[in-house]
């Protein structure tokens, strides 16, 4: 079993109308790269119910380093995506707590 210790909570803020392509385009190319980073353990997306425009995006990681480490390709796919966004992403860094899910 292993201890979540880190997330990296990532809000987008897409263009009207762009969110489901631009967060294709998104997840298609975060989470291909991603998955082979050491460290990595899993992620979680949500879309807002609130605002058509806006997802989020949160990445875990085993430790601070390998999260550290993350920091590069997360940006590099973030010019990438770019052209989706109607704003920079808001960008926070968590130390996880707990996690439960119940069945």
């Amino acid at each position: 079993m292993y201890k979540l210790v880190v997330a990296r909570i990532a809000k987008f803020f897409f263009k009207p109308g762009k969110r489901e392509e631009g967060f294709a385009e998104l997840d298609l190319i975060l989470n291909k790269l991603v998955r082979n980073v050491k460290g990595y353990r899993g992620y979680v997306s949500t879309f807002s119910c609130d605002d058509d425009n806006v997802a989020i995006i949160i990445t875990m990681w085993e430790d601070n380093e390998s999260f550290l480490e993350s920091q590069e390709l997360f940006s590099s796919t973030m010019d990438k995506v770019a052209p989706y966004f109607e704003k920079q992403p808001e960008i926070e860094h968590h130390r996880i707590d707990t996690i439960n899910f119940s069945p």
